[in-house]
């Protein structure tokens, strides 16, 4: 199954790859596109002649990897995976993204626009062909996301560790955690928010679409 997704995806993946500049400004973050930010995940599908497309909208929450089950099994066609998600539940993320990966073969795909950060960036590392439009805003930004609004220093180093194996079974280099903590940490105090460059996005293997 997977190595036929892949087949359908042929084509696209011979187009050259694309990395995130926002707004034509390296590490500056500012999405365009609306409904990154809604309260629920919103799950939709684009059907095209090579397959078929699943648009995920919204904050991640712990019912989402049950939906994506239902999702692919009600549609055996889906071949590729958009975001346009602000983050959410890191652990849902974590487990969502343990449903695409088992299936495998798919590619994810951040559009024009568009927002993936926090959690978002969690589960978008589960494609096997991963991309980011120029357009749109990638970070793993702040993973932890407590519903008090704040983490023990405990609690925060037990995610950062769950974090890091994940993104070892992802095929992501550890560094993209570690980098992007000690990033946020050095902005100063009203710094504008900063999002991966495109040497990062290929540097911790976030984009591998021309690999």
């Amino acid at each position: 199954m997977a190595t036929n997704r892949l087949r359908l995806l042929a084509p696209l993946l011979a187009l050259p790859l694309l990395a995130a500049t926002p707004g034509g400004q390296p590490g500056r973050c500012e999405p365009t596109r609306t409904g990154a930010d809604l309260a629920e995940p919103r799950l939709s599908v684009t059907r095209k002649t090579d397959g078929e497309t699943l648009l995920i909208e919204g904050r991640i929450d712990r019912g989402l990897p049950a939906r994506l089950e239902t999702m692919f099994a009600e549609h055996p066609k889906i071949a590729a995976v958009h975001f346009n998600s602000a983050g959410g539940d890191p652990v849902g993320a974590m487990e969502a993204g343990g449903v695409i990966r088992a299936i495998g073969g798919f590619v994810t795909h951040v559009p024009a626009g568009a927002e993936c950060s926090g959690a978002c960036a969690l589960l978008f590392l589960s494609g096997s062909v991963r991309s980011v439009d120029p357009s749109a805003v990638f970070d793993l930004d702040q993973f932890y996301d407590p519903a008090n609004g704040s983490a023990s220093r405990a609690a925060v180093a037990r995610q950062s560790l769950d974090v890091s194996n994940y993104l070892i079974r992802m095929g992501v280099s550890r560094r993209l955690l570690t980098g992007t903590l000690d990033r946020d940490a050095a902005l100063p105090a009203g710094a504008p928010r900063q999002c991966l460059t495109p040497a990062e996005l290929h540097g911790y293997n976030v984009a591998n679409w021309n690999e």
